[in-house]
């Protein structure tokens, strides 16, 4: 089991599913990159609460390029969530 983190950045966004007609909070959330190997490989923990839960921390080449390959992430597993699923900002409007 992943270890829980402490968030440096969330989103609050709803997720509907048409199918079932069910829509509910999820928040994205990622936490502190930090070196595995300083100087070769940094990794960025992440999560999708009340959705995916915690996932696996995301490698970089350095702290930066862990926290911008995260945030990539989180946008590329929102996109690909099936067609009956859609997600949305608070206020109704389309999140993509």
């Amino acid at each position: 089991m992943t270890a829980a983190f402490t968030a440096i950045v969330e989103r609050t966004l709803v997720l509907h599913d048409h199918e079932t007609g069910q829509k509910g909070e999820i928040r994205l959330a990622i936490g502190q990159p930090y070196w595995i190997e300083p100087g070769f490989e940094a990794a960025c923990p992440v999560a999708i609460h009340g959705y995916f839960g915690r996932l696996a921390d995301i490698r970089g080449i350095d702290p930066m390029s862990a926290l911008t390959l995260a945030i990539k992430f989180l946008e590329s597993l929102l996109k690909g969530l099936p067609e009956t699923r859609t997600v949305h900002w608070p206020s109704g409007e389309a999140y993509f």
